[in-house]
């Protein structure tokens, strides 16, 4: 399951709801979560991402080029509105694609 750049405008209820379906649908909750991002804005965006998930550990793996990094982030969820939230709040920041 997939998870791509959230458009822009009314329909973004409509994608979280689709999303919020489809993982209620493949993950157990409560249960660990893994984020999965790609980033192309470097450290800042990492401190952004920081800023929404601060007490996790996050797994960086750059890219051949070092254009992008890839960050796996593992989060213990109680319910699929807390991963939802997680998504709108890492949405607001420009440079990072959300898997």
């Amino acid at each position: 399951m997939g998870f791509n750049d959230v458009p822009e405008g009314n329909n973004n209820s409509d994608v979280f709801a689709n999303f919020k379906e489809k993982l209620e649908s493949v993950q157990t909750f409560p249960g660990l979560y893994a984020f999965k991002f790609i980033l192309t804005g470097g450290v800042d965006k990492i401190k952004e991402l920081r800023a929404v998930l601060p007490e996790e550990e996050f797994v960086e793996t750059p890219s051949k080029t070092g254009k992008y990094i890839s960050v796996t982030v593992k989060k213990w969820m109680q319910d699929a509105d807390e991963v939802v939230d997680v998504y709108k709040k890492v949405g607001e920041i420009k440079g990072i694609m959300m898997l």
